[in-house]
């Protein structure tokens, strides 16, 4: 072998090593440059899912606010309602007292009204009974004293004499009658008496 021929293998082995050295460091700066690549694309990912869940809170955010604004109008308008009720109940209350006591006035109007009627009709029947008896009391009286008068012995027919012996308990009738009966033909009379 020759001795000048060994340096210069030497040599090209320490080339072939170093490019051996230089290629696999450029492996690991490409493999570097892919997990780097990957890396970048997973922060890019994390970042992107930070931003959809904060999208997400405010938008959870903006719901509780929107429900807690609901359940506000919701209490409020159910207090304005059980004003409302509370007010048409009394209001309907009211008309129904109010109505009641028309209701009562009409009623003590109309017995008021038919309390008058039947004071009037009782006048007015007292003072037929009392014209009734006093004309049949003086056609008796002057039916005996007609004849009486024509024919002092001459007996009075059946019919003339039973109206004598009517006129007769008329009087006795009369007779009998207490005070407030003879007040109320009294009071019949004055009516009579007075101009319409």
């Amino acid at each position: 072998m020759n001795p000048d021929e060994q340096p210069a293998t030497s040599q090209g082995d320490f080339f072939n090593t170093l490019n051996d050295k230089v290629d696999a460091h450029g492996a690991l700066v490409d493999r570097f440059h892919v997990d780097l690549q990957t890396l970048s694309r997973q922060i890019a990912g994390c970042d992107k899912l930070v931003r959809m869940a904060h999208i997400s809170l405010n938008q959870i955010d903006a719901r509780i606010a929107e429900a807690v604004r609901i359940e506000t109008q919701a209490a409020v308008q159910l207090e304005a309602t059980g004003r409302e009720a509370a007010r048409a109940a009394t209001e309907a209350a009211d008309a129904a007292v109010a109505g009641l006591i028309g209701q009562m006035q009409a009623a003590s109007r109309e017995a008021a009204q038919v309390c008058g009627a039947l004071h009037r009709a009782r006048g007015q029947t007292g003072l037929w009974l009392a014209a009734y008896m006093a004309g049949t009391l003086a056609l008796c009286l002057l039916t005996g004293w007609l004849a009486y008068r024509l024919h002092p012995d001459t007996p009075l027919p059946p019919e003339v004499a039973a109206l004598a012996e009517l006129g007769k308990k008329h009087a006795a009738l009369l007779d009998k009658a207490g005070d407030k009966e003879l007040k109320l033909i009294k009071e019949i009379q004055a009516r009579r008496a007075k101009p319409k």
